[in-house]
């Protein structure tokens, strides 16, 4: 099995507009991931972005909303894991990143 970096992106836990987040989903599927799940990662609050060492952080404009590891055979394994997840019903996305050693 590959290991997986799933980053999702989209609305961050506490914002006034958009769906409203909803932990006990995320538990739910946290859950249902079972084996596949290595590390389940953090949801964030907020983020920051430091586009250079001369400008200090900013909002970040990725809205990074948190993060998972999961275990699969390939990509499209990680995508089919990924696409259950409760993001989406947040009007968010995620990203996948194959992860090496």
């Amino acid at each position: 099995m590959e290991r997986f970096l799933i980053v999702f992106r989209g609305a961050t836990i506490g914002q006034a507009e958009g769906p409203q987040h909803d932990p006990a989903r995320w538990d739910a599927w946290f859950n249902a991931l079972g084996g596949a799940l290595v590390d389940r990662g953090a949801l964030s609050h907020g983020s920051v972005e430091v586009p250079t060492r001369l400008i200090g952080p900013k909002l970040s404009s990725s809205a990074l909303s948190g993060y998972c590891l999961v275990a699969a055979s390939d990509f499209n394994d990680a995508v089919r894991l990924a696409q259950s997840s409760p993001v989406f019903d947040e009007n968010g996305s995620v990203e996948i990143a194959h992860l090496r050693g």
